[in-house]
């Protein structure tokens, strides 16, 4: 009876944003994570690792316990060697910094995203907490304006799985994950031919908070230890205030907000993926782990106005785990290849990750790379 109940939960996911709560639908709050962008992006059936918080909350119920104690996590696209190129030679010759030279047809596209050093929490027995905080910066050209964005996210989640069915070789889990969040960006601008101009007068411009609060579903089903099809809805409801400041200066003189009491929504995604763990006596001899990952995801975009192409929605990972130290790993995602490793130091784990990110609505139309490196502290 209770696992029914579960399952009417995600007849939410079946309702618009706008039947449930008026207003804009913002980027979600997800941690950058070097493993996942190795693998072709976040796959909701591996939930092996404290990053499970991020990939579906049914998998703390059947989780190795693991502590978090901190960590740090870069992510960056674009052409970010040839901007520094650029900034290095425009301040050494006193020019304005002209971005004009790297922008391509479709645009110039660029961004940092930086996880930590807040990145306490704990996993297992299930249940799941943690706290996180995150930067980012992003930039898209429009016309000849560069716009960037920046903001800072502070969150902290909580959830709890449970089991429904545990009868010989087949497992079947739940749960689900709370979470708060505060949000603070500001959105500048300047000409792609001086794009130092946007450090004039940054505390002058508009500035927004974004307070919220949603929960994540998910369903996990396991066959024999070996095989896991996994069903999560991410950000089922998560309704958040936007408050509007005239600049930051004036959100930290602590004056009254421009605009207040509008509400948004946080853009919801239903992922669905399987994990096969192939496993033989040979094999264990020398790879103590050996894990093929698929996932399709964001399927309600399907229903969009204007959807993506949806061979960009899958994902496609393999990982490798060689004498419990090395982690060799490859995929796709966005139809564009990823590659990584992974190396264990027991006081910490080193990731690393290049891969392709597709920012139009088909394959081949704005295709950018990407780097990843992380140093994790987790116990």
């Amino acid at each position: 009876m209770r696992f029914f109940r579960f399952c009417a939960l995600f007849l939410i996911c079946l309702l618009p944003n706008s039947m449930l709560l008026f207003g804009e639908e913002i980027e979600p709050v997800l941690i950058p994570n070097a493993r996942s962008a190795a693998l072709g992006g976040i796959h909701a059936g591996l939930g092996d690792d404290f990053y499970t918080i991020f990939s579906n909350p049914a998998s703390f119920v059947g989780i190795k316990e693991q502590f978090s104690a901190g960590e740090l996590s870069l992510s960056m696209y674009g052409p970010v060697f040839e901007i520094i190129d650029l900034a290095r030679n425009a301040m050494d010759s006193g020019n304005n910094l002209d971005l004009s030279g790297i922008t391509g047809s479709a645009g110039f596209a660029a961004g940092f995203d930086m996880a930590g050093p807040v990145s306490l929490g704990w996993v297992g027995r299930g249940l799941g907490l943690g706290l996180f905080n995150r930067t980012k910066v992003k930039a898209v050209m429009s016309g000849m304006t560069l716009r960037p964005l920046a903001l800072e996210d502070i969150l902290l989640v909580a959830g709890y799985s449970f089991r429904f069915i545990d009868k010989k070789a087949h497992v079947l889990d739940g749960g689900f994950l709370g979470k708060g969040f505060y949000r603070g960006s500001v959105e500048l601008k300047a000409s792609v031919f001086d794009a130092m101009s946007i450090l004039d007068d940054p505390m002058g411009n508009e500035f927004k908070t974004y307070l919220g609060l949603g929960v994540d579903l998910g369903l996990r089903y396991t066959f024999a230890d070996n095989f896991t099809v996994t069903l999560v809805c991410y950000d089922t409801y998560s309704p958040t205030l936007v408050t509007v400041y005239d600049s930051l200066k004036a959100f930290l003189d602590k004056e009254a907000p421009s605009s207040s009491g509008n509400y948004a929504t946080v853009y919801r995604r239903l992922n669905a993926g399987i994990k096969y763990r192939i496993s033989s006596e040979f094999l264990n001899r020398y790879i103590s782990n050996f894990l093929i990952l698929a996932d399709y995801r964001d399927m309600l975009d399907l229903f969009a106005p204007v959807p993506r192409n949806p061979i960009l929605n899958i994902g496609l990972g393999v990982e490798l785990l060689v004498l419990d130290v090395l982690s060799l790993r490859a995929g796709i995602t966005d139809a564009l290849p990823a590659a990584g490793f992974g190396i264990d130091f027991n006081i910490a784990r080193f990731d690393c990750a290049i891969h392709g990110k597709e920012l139009g609505l088909d394959p081949g139309i704005q295709p950018v790379y990407a780097i990843d490196l992380a140093l994790l502290f987790r116990y």
